[in-house]
């Protein structure tokens, strides 16, 4: 199903506009995808590993949905995987981004070491950070060292997506806000 795809564009528009709840439109997008087959894009973006801590599994479903619907393929990480675990994973050089979603401020000091896993391992240049989730802020996405931060999963999605862009294009400006 290509992203021009007129069922998912008003699908992606209509949950961005907080007319579908959460869980349904999750429903719908896995209908799509099966009536239709996988979800394509003309661009391959990469893959994305997508996390969580604890049991919040609502918040990385829902980042690993937008992002296939916005041409990654998905790596989710387990529910009880360490930031050290969701760094290695994106060790695979076709790995782009890293999603984490955080449930609680008690999860939050494990975020703040992620930047510095992913520099250590040498691939901080490669991977596009991005935390959220209801405790986090920009305050606290800037101390994490997030690449990107929204307080909506569909304007991180589209920042994520234009970072990846950006930096397939080698291009080394920040883009106009």
């Amino acid at each position: 199903m290509e992203l021009s795809d007129p069922e998912l564009t008003q699908l992606l528009n209509d949950f961005d506009q907080g007319k579908i709840p959460l869980m349904v439109f999750m429903r719908m997008v896995a209908y799509l995808k099966e009536k239709k087959g996988e979800i394509e894009s003309r661009d391959f973006l990469g893959k994305a590993v997508v996390g969580s801590f604890g049991r919040h599994t609502e918040g990385r479903d829902l980042m690993a949905c937008l992002l296939e619907a916005n041409g990654f393929s998905t790596i989710i990480a387990e529910r009880d995987s360490t930031v050290q675990q969701m760094v290695r994973m994106c060790m695979d050089p076709e790995v782009t981004v890293l999603c984490i979603s955080v449930q609680t401020t008690y999860d939050c000091p494990d975020v703040f070491d992620t930047s510095d896993l992913l520099t250590e391992a040498g691939i901080r240049d490669r991977i596009v950070f991005n935390i959220g989730g209801s405790p986090i802020n920009e305050e606290l996405a800037a101390k994490a060292g997030s690449d990107v931060y929204s307080h909506t999963a569909a304007e991180s999605i589209r920042l994520i997506k234009a970072e990846v862009l950006r930096r397939k294009s080698g291009m080394t400006d920040q883009p106009d806000s």
